[in-house]
């Protein structure tokens, strides 16, 4: 189980509009009902977190971290690995990873990019990651989807030998295969959208040969109106732009009750709990780029 912390509200009007705005409180509520569920079902999951978020609301981390799961980075601000250069994605790692880890007190593993932003073309950044001393990254999504994917990338956590000389743990996000296409599955939209019966499926097939990866964000979670600057600025945007953010928040009702079922279904764990018990089996592939 993995969520990636950030405001939607924050995000949407950063990435499509490019109007600065500090994180809402909406990230809070949010994501107190996720730890309600979780607190209520036993279930322990990585929690990455943007650097802006942490540094707006330190406490919430520290809540997530006292409630004994993982924190994990998602970068400081929500800049995909392909708006941004080697040093200033270095820079801007680096600035959230120490601000998380002294809100915390404890070393941070694992590392996932703004909307699993890396792909065969900034696959460098896996190198600034290991860099920083991550030990794991779950950011790439071995699929082509309409914006990211790296098709063709191997569907199990592998050990990544790069060219600096470093090594990388990758954890890919999960996948099926559907009338031979690989198709993303088990969060975001997807879970969204689709109806909890496919999540389940999909779960069982990839729990046949290696752990599922669920991931979501809080704002799939959140049904209340956004504020009128939100719809302002989207029905002044071009016709390309609208349409996308009109099904933004389509069928939200449905995802709480959809988590419900899974993790009354489903056993979860952090992500680097099952890194360590893969590890401790000695059944870690290792892939060389």
């Amino acid at each position: 189980m993995s969520i990636d912390v950030e405001d939607g509200l924050n995000i949407l009007m950063h990435d499509y509009f490019h109007i600065e705005m500090p994180p809402t409180e909406r990230v809070l509520k949010n994501v107190n009902v996720l730890l309600k569920l979780f607190g209520e079902n036993k279930v322990r999951g990585t929690f990455f977190i943007l650097g802006e978020i942490a540094a707006t609301y330190p406490d919430l981390v520290k809540s997530i971290a006292n409630a004994g799961h993982e924190i994990g980075v998602h970068g400081f601000y929500h800049d995909q690995f392909f708006k941004l250069s080697r040093d200033k994605a270095k820079k801007e790692i680096f600035r959230a990873k120490e601000l998380i880890e002294m809100i915390t007190g404890t070393r941070i593993y694992g590392f996932r990019a703004p909307a699993f932003s890396i792909s065969e073309s900034t696959s460098w950044a896996l190198e600034v990651i290991s860099e920083l001393g991550f030990k794991y990254d779950s950011s790439i999504m071995p699929a082509k989807a309409s914006r990211y994917g790296w098709p063709g990338f191997c569907k199990d956590i592998v050990r990544l030998e790069l060219q600096n000389g470093n090594s990388l743990i990758e954890v890919p996000l999960s996948v099926v295969n559907i009338m031979g296409r690989t198709v993303p599955t088990c969060g975001g939209g997807y879970l969204r959208y689709l109806p909890y019966s496919f999540t389940r499926e999909a779960i069982l097939s990839i729990q046949k040969h290696r752990p599922a990866i669920v991931y979501l964000h809080p704002y799939e979670l959140d049904k209340e109106k956004y504020p009128d600057f939100f719809y302002k600025a989207r029905s002044s945007s071009e016709l390309q732009k609208r349409l996308p953010l009109m099904l933004y928040r389509l069928n939200k009702k449905s995802v709480e009750k959809k988590l419900e079922y899974l993790v009354k279904e489903f056993n979860f764990k952090p992500i680097n709990d099952i890194i360590e018990e893969i590890e401790k089996q000695g059944n870690l592939p290792v892939k060389y780029l």
